[in-house]
């Protein structure tokens, strides 16, 4: 028997939660975030081969952590994180035992920043710090990127 994909089963999932939620606790947004799991999936597999792909799921994630967020923080939260896990499987990043801790580490930082929000009624500050936190990650991977590239293309030290 073959195992599906990692990307498909978190989309699965995905799915599974936003409907139980939806049906659990209803959102002022009704049934605006089943949809757009359904939007997301659809481009997804609508997008497969297309080369720049990223941008596209991130820009239909975006909007669907967003409605989520707007009926309840942890949803929100709970759809970044599958977002960010199917959008890491396309880009082809991979955690091994290595990477673990770095992934508790963030998975807490967006916990306790989740929780700041909630504490605070207010979410100024708590964004602003998690924004800070991801472009700083996003600048250490792209100068990785950089670098590795640079190194094993043959360009000149």
């Amino acid at each position: 028997m073959s195992r599906l994909p990692a990307d498909r089963v978190i989309i699965g999932m995905m799915a599974a939660v936003v409907v139980l939620i939806t049906l659990i606790s209803p959102a002022p947004s009704g049934y605006l975030p089943v949809l757009l799991v359904g939007i997301f999936a659809a481009l997804y597999w609508w997008i497969r081969n297309w080369h720049d792909r990223f941008f596209y799921l991130v820009c239909s994630g975006i909007v669907l952590v967003a409605v989520c967020g707007a009926g309840s923080t942890w949803e929100g939260l709970i759809i970044a994180w599958m977002v960010a896990g199917i959008l890491a499987t396309v880009t082809g990043v991979t955690v091994s035992v290595h990477d673990l801790p770095a992934v508790l580490a963030g998975g807490a930082a967006t916990i306790l920043i989740t929780l700041m929000i909630e504490l605070a009624n207010h979410a100024l500050l708590p964004i602003a710090i998690l924004c800070g936190m991801t472009l700083g990650f996003l600048a250490v991977i792209i100068i990785r990127d950089y670098r590795f590239q640079k190194q094993y293309s043959g360009a000149p030290k």
